[in-house]
């Protein structure tokens, strides 16, 4: 009995949860604390030209109010009502007209020897039959209910991905676009040395070259923005009115502990609906042992002779002789995927335990790397490129030895914002498969591990 109010209550709270599990994600979290989440409720005009920019929990409530795939479940929830309301319709009353020794022959002929019976019968279903059916359509109807949480949930989890993946493609825009004007600002210096005859000419092509190969990278990067918006926006049914995401990739600078991510197992909506699998298996079985009862009829009725001049009460009642349980091989069944259920939930939960572990520890992984690449990795490439165009400069260093420095820079700038998608989908992961935000997660106990915030 307490087992099954936990799962009442969990289960009740899990829609409100479910529906502000990505508004409260990583984006809308620093969007906010930034005072920018107010502004992010709709798509907001960046500049004179008319050009639209879009937050996280706009596109979330875009998702939530226009995509195809929760549309259909008004219906659904609607027959599942009526499956209900069918469940506890009660047996009608049956009334029951008979004429006996008509139109016979010698003393039976005509209709004054007649024999008229007139009974009123009550089918009495025994063994709580109604009830179980009612039991049973609830629970049918509040499985129903868990699988559309559990959509609702992947849609905002899958919005939320798109937005990401768009956020990543608009940082890898931003990183070629600075590539290519460090490479561009190169090319006219080795052009003037070259002018000048400081240097061979097949340095001008090399650069040349690789400011080529860096345009051909950005068109191919334009391209994957451009569909990456396409599905974004295809989450609400809609063409692309944005041009943008109005937040940028940056570093987490608080992620949840293991241990936090473990007690949300309690939350996993895919734990919950195994639990609902559970109460509807066994709103089945016993269903399914109520109609091993048997059923009884009782009536009442009167019975006239000799053309209406004489009567008499009738009273009827019928009950089949069970010598075995008729429904014997259902109820075996039905307690089969009873005990099935059982130990898919237990199977369940060993299963999310692991993965929970591995996707918080590849998380943990890549902020570390984020961190890394930032405070000591990506300054030393700097330094390096610095270093190396002064070399360049004054004739010390030749230009592959430029241009090896410049990639060097790149490669660790391209790592860098890598790991920190890597972060923001693992992050997801963990808020998709616990159904809560592991960015607010008992904040009071101490639940995140801080890390340093990236320049």
């Amino acid at each position: 009995m307490i087992r099954d109010t936990r799962i009442i209550r969990v289960a009740c709270q899990r829609g409100f949860v479910t529906v502000i599990l990505c508004l409260l994600s990583l984006y809308a979290t620093q969007s906010f604390a930034n005072g920018q989440g107010a502004a992010d409720l709709e798509p907001q005009r960046t500049d004179g030209n008319s050009q639209q920019g879009i937050g996280l929990p706009w596109v979330l409530e875009q998702s939530l109010l226009h995509n195809i795939a929760l549309k259909s479940f008004p219906y659904e929830d609607r027959a599942k009502e009526a499956l209900a309301l069918q469940a506890g319709i009660k047996p009608n009353p049956q009334l029951k007209v008979s004429v006996e020794n008509i139109l016979g022959t010698g003393d039976k002929q005509g209709v004054e020897n007649a024999e008229i019976s007139l009974a009123l019968s009550q089918l009495i279903e025994l063994g709580g039959k109604r009830q179980r059916r009612i039991d049973y359509a609830y629970a049918d109807q509040k499985q129903a209910m868990s699988d559309y949480e559990l959509l609702r949930l992947d849609v905002l989890a899958q919005s939320t991905e798109r937005y990401y993946q768009l956020l990543r493609l608009q940082a890898l825009q931003q990183w070629i676009a600075r590539r290519m004007t460090v490479e561009a600002n190169a090319l006219e210096a080795i052009k003037v040395r070259a002018n000048a005859g400081s240097v061979i000419q097949a340095d001008v092509s090399k650069m040349a070259l690789r400011l080529a190969q860096s345009t051909s990278a950005k068109q191919r990067i334009d391209g994957d923005v451009s569909v990456a918006q396409k599905r974004l926006a295809a989450m609400w049914s809609s063409e692309v009115n944005f041009n943008r995401a109005n937040e940028k990739l940056k570093l987490v600078n608080v992620l949840p502990t293991a241990a936090s991510v473990l007690n949300a197992i309690e939350t996993a909506p895919q734990y919950l609906k195994l639990l609902s699998v559970e109460r509807l298996m066994v709103a089945k079985r016993r269903m399914e042992e109520s109609k091993g009862r048997a059923d009884i009829t009782v009536g009442v009725g009167v019975k006239s002779y000799d053309g209406f001049d004489d009567g008499a009460l009738m009273v009827n009642f019928a009950m089949p002789l069970q010598f075995s349980n008729p429904n014997e091989g259902n109820i075996l069944a039905a307690k089969a995927n009873e005990d099935k259920a059982n130990e898919q939930q237990r199977l369940a939960r060993a299963q999310l335990k692991l993965t929970l572990l591995e996707v918080h520890q590849s998380m943990m992984n890549s902020a570390k790397q984020a961190n890394y690449i930032t405070s000591n990795v990506r300054p030393l490439a700097k330094q390096l490129l610095e270093h190396t165009q002064t070399a360049y400069q004054t004739g010390q260093a030749n230009v592959l030895q430029l241009v090896d420095a410049q990639s060097e820079l790149f490669t660790i700038e391209r790592e860098l914002i890598e790991a920190k998608a890597a972060v923001y989908y693992d992050l997801l992961a963990l808020e998709r498969i616990t159904g809560q935000s592991m960015t607010l997660v008992n904040t009071t106990n101490k639940p995140v591990v801080a890390m340093e915030q990236p320049q």
